[in-house]
């Protein structure tokens, strides 16, 4: 892959005005001398179409219909998989309120070993999900991992003690691991880095406590003998197996294979996309990415961060029923009071994202600097008194807005790895980091400690200064790598690198996003 500069000259307009700028014919020269599996198919689009393309130009207007188009495909298919995650989780919390913990049985450390279990199922299910992501269609596979977690969804209503939820709730989280990978891959496939942000902020959404307090709301008029917690997990299971259905016949593998394109719409996807150098697809597995994934220190910076960051996830998304109804408050108020912290997650993200997208430059001091919020809200959660009801509840909104950061640091890994197995292998990696996270919250919530729970609002400050100091230093690296390969970025000439699969390390040309 060439350098930005070079390849297309206009990469940071919202329509560049020609896409004739990479390199075609070496491209062509790949797959027609035998490459193909080589190399990214974006070169196969471009060896395929190229004699169509004429000149290879199109307008600003040409482009931005196209994006449109995409948008308005993608986009919505996208959000409603990822509000449904969300809310098969966070419904424990929902049916907390309604007695499930009385029903089954369940002590309080068995209720956070409950709300820990999806990230378990995760964390064993990640490794084969992360292999067939690489070698099976991409949607296809994730469209049966909608299904299965619909599925348990509903099982989960049939639950009588801790054992049959535990493995309930495990395996969901199993079929559910795959979500945050496989969105992370199908939006860096379509959209340039500039373009990542507010396309991540929309689609990781947290509405699901807004829709999960509704619901718990709503259900909560049932005055029938069937318990209620139990119509929310059959509810909530139903529609996702529903949505798994348009999942499949809707969501497109890649560029190449989706027939809702013309040739040259595909043509342009891929053009428009040359400038960020980290490709669309490759199926071949290459071990010499996997390695260099794991031995880069930026890796690992990028995994503490994330771990850090959903420790408070973990959290709250169990026990923030529990924290409200502690001060005092009955189960219709609690649903009620549980619904804003998800206007805060959705706008803070949505806001932060849009400010992160003007700019490639400082997009983790930014990150770090937001992560200032949530962690005054910890810091008000911890020292006001339970008395002071209207501070306690604006510390908790506050706390929320943990999610703006994480969001806008899935745009910046987005941006900075190229490589497809590399790609396939970090976002899996990173994945396990925020399993982790989610894991660690729920036991830091002491049932002897409530309703003030002081272990994890402690916990949730101490990993909100560690997210930073690892923010900050990943930053530096990235700024230093830059400046070493300041030389090359501005006087490489594109060429043979152009769509060949190469990792941001082993493409000189690469500039990372910081």
């Amino acid at each position: 892959m060439g350098r930005a500069e070079e390849i297309l000259p206009a990469a940071t307009a919202a329509a560049p005005a020609h896409g004739d700028a990479i390199a075609t014919e070496q491209a062509v020269k790949a797959v027609k001398a035998g490459n193909a599996n080589e190399v990214d198919i974006a070169a196969q689009i471009i060896a395929n179409y190229v004699e169509d393309m004429g000149d290879g130009s199109w307008t600003p207007e040409e482009e931005k219909k196209l994006m449109r188009k995409v948008d308005w495909w993608l986009i919505p298919i996208l959000f409603v998989c990822a509000t449904l995650s969300g809310l098969d989780k966070t419904a424990i919390s929902a049916a907390a309120i309604y007695d499930i913990k009385k029903d089954l049985g369940l002590s309080g450390p068995q209720y956070s070993w409950v709300g820990s279990a999806p990230f378990f199922g995760g964390l064993a299910f990640m490794g084969p999900s992360a292999y067939c992501l690489q070698k099976l269609p991409a949607v296809k596979f994730f469209a049966f991992n909608v299904l299965c977690w619909g599925i348990l969804e509903c099982c989960m209503a049939a639950c009588t003690d801790f054992a049959s939820l535990f493995v309930c709730r495990f395996l969901l989280g199993g079929f559910e691991a795959l979500l945050i990978p496989a969105v992370t891959l199908v939006v860096s496939m379509w959209y340039r880095p500039e373009e990542q942000p507010r396309r991540n902020s929309i689609i990781l959404n947290v509405i699901a406590p807004i829709l999960n307090g509704f619901i718990a709301w709503a259900v909560g008029y049932h005055k029938g003998s069937f318990a209620t917690w139990k119509i929310i997990f059959i509810l909530l299971g139903c529609v996702t197996i529903l949505w798994s259905i348009v999942v499949y016949f809707f969501l497109p593998d890649n560029p190449l294979e989706t027939k809702r394109l013309t040739p040259r719409e595909k043509y342009i996807i891929i053009q428009r996309k040359a400038a960020d150098n980290t490709g669309v697809e490759a199926k071949t597995i290459k071990k010499e990415q996997i390695w260099e994934a794991f031995l880069d220190l930026k890796t690992w910076l990028i995994w503490i961060a994330i771990v850090a960051l959903q420790v408070p996830n973990g959290g709250l998304t169990t026990f923030n029923t529990l924290i409200i109804s502690g001060l005092g408050f009955s189960p219709l108020q609690t649903a009620l009071l549980a619904m804003p912290p998800g206007a805060m997650s959705t706008l803070s993200g949505l806001a932060l994202s849009y400010l992160a997208s003007t700019t490639r430059k400082w997009r983790t001091l930014m990150i770090a600097v937001s992560i200032l919020l949530p962690l005054l809200g910890a810091i008000l959660c911890y020292s006001l008194p339970r008395t002071n009801l209207a501070g306690q509840l604006i510390g908790l909104y506050i706390l929320y807005t943990y999610w703006a950061p994480y969001v806008t640091l899935v745009s910046v890994y987005q941006a900075n790895v190229a490589g497809h197995t590399k790609k396939v292998v970090l976002y899996a990696w990173f994945y396990i980091a925020w399993a982790v996270g989610n894991i660690i919250g729920p036991q830091t919530f002491r049932e002897e400690q409530a309703p003030a729970y002081t272990g994890g609002t402690v916990a949730m400050i101490v990993t909100y200064v560690v997210a930073i100091v690892a923010i900050l230093a990943y930053g530096a690296l990235c700024h230093f790598s830059n400046q070493k390969r300041k030389e090359v970025i501005e006087s490489s000439v594109a060429g043979e690198q152009d769509w060949l699969d190469l990792t941001d390390k082993e493409n000189r040309a690469f500039k990372y996003t910081t």
